[in-house]
């Protein structure tokens, strides 16, 4: 019945004719029904086409609503849970031992495409038990990871890169029953299920990495308790992002670029999913949708979010994703879709946000 009422609720707003009804109702039926009912910051009880009525019942003419509405069927990416747990599965398989295979293959001197060879040597057998896993946020799924991979220990895949002493303690005994004999360096794989902009794992200021990967490198080389586990450049650093813009990438290479030169560091970045870069949206466009972004974006929203640093009508770092992930909405999406702490416009989906203001 609550469906039935949604429907009739976006045919009103829309001014559709029973023929508009019958053409739209399957589309938004099987786009519900197949992700976007799945949305996790929904509030309790509410569903997509209802979410989409009262959303598009904002704008304020009929031709504004008709651009909002076709930006949403044909501009829209969402990434459903199945998807990303499908990118989680295939992290190891398909991305991370091709790349302990090349390698292996190189320390055996053999071709890498001989690669059943590779697998039999010590050294691939070596990389692979004694190669430590973690999760650079809670969006890596490590739980998924690890039920899909049982070639791998449950020992040597971690939640999160920011361990105790005494749990890097433990790693180290465990390593030295594992890789055999001491001279035998681990690769460090660190996994993460998104990124937008890359600012925040890994990038260039200039001469100077920064970000959380560089703060981890940092840790790493002074504690002591690292000092056995880790010796760069023997140590390879593998980072693994399930979904990536390119121009995340890009970032994320660059400050690689700085920590290959500063520190010696063998790193190399994988990415399962790319984002190309002509799906975004730009303030330099033009268009109506364009134009109903920036009409519908509240200045003051940034005010109560002094880390967006500025105005994001396209999203934080001027991103402009038309997208969303099944849990939540990254802000680099236009400001229009997940529009937190407007009093101009209410969300399409609405975002939980990392940072929590105090009251």
């Amino acid at each position: 019945m609550r469906d039935a009422l949604a429907e009739r609720l976006l045919a009103n707003v829309m001014q559709w004719t029973p023929a508009d009804v019958a053409d739209q109702r399957p589309k938004l039926q099987a786009l519900a029904a197949f992700k976007y009912d799945e949305y996790q910051q929904f509030s309790p009880g509410m569903r997509f086409v209802e979410s989409l009525a009262l959303w598009l019942q904002q704008f304020k003419t009929l031709d504004e609503r008709k651009i909002a509405y076709e930006f949403v069927l044909g501009r829209l990416v969402f990434l459903s849970h199945a998807e990303m747990t499908h990118f989680t599965a295939i992290a190891y398989p398909d991305i991370i031992r091709p790349e302990f295979i090349e390698q292996a293959a190189k320390d055996a001197s053999l071709p890498p495409f001989r690669v059943s060879q590779v697998l039999e040597t010590a050294a691939f057998k070596q990389l692979e038990a004694a190669s430590l896993f973690f999760g650079l946020s809670d969006g890596a799924r490590i739980d998924i990871f690890r039920r899909s991979n049982k070639e791998l220990s449950h020992e040597q895949i971690f939640t999160s890169y920011e361990i105790s002493k005494e749990k890097v303690r433990e790693i180290r005994t465990w390593l030295d029953d594992k890789r055999g004999h001491k001279d035998v360096a681990p690769s460090l794989v660190l996994l993460d299920d998104f990124t937008a902009s890359g600012t925040s794992c890994l990038t260039a200021d200039g001469a100077r990495a920064k970000g959380k990967l560089a703060k981890f490198i940092e840790r790493v080389q002074q504690a002591e308790e690292w000092k056995s586990i880790v010796s760069f450049p023997r140590t390879r650093l593998v980072v693994v992002f399930y979904v990536a813009t390119v121009e995340a990438l890009a970032n994320i290479e660059n400050g690689a670029n700085v920590l290959r030169k500063t520190h010696g560091i063998d790193i190399t970045v994988l990415c399962i999913q790319r984002i190309a870069s002509n799906i975004s949206l730009k303030a330099s466009h033009t268009g109506p949708v364009i134009d109903l972004i920036k009409k519908y974006y509240d200045p003051l929203a940034k005010d109560k979010h002094p880390e967006w640093g500025g105005d994001v009508p396209f999203g934080y770092k001027a991103g402009g994703l038309p997208l969303v992930i099944h849990h939540n909405t990254p802000n680099n999406s236009v400001f229009v879709l997940w529009a937190e702490d407007s009093n101009t416009i209410q969300p399409l989906f609405p975002r939980v946000s990392r940072h929590r203001r105090e009251a």
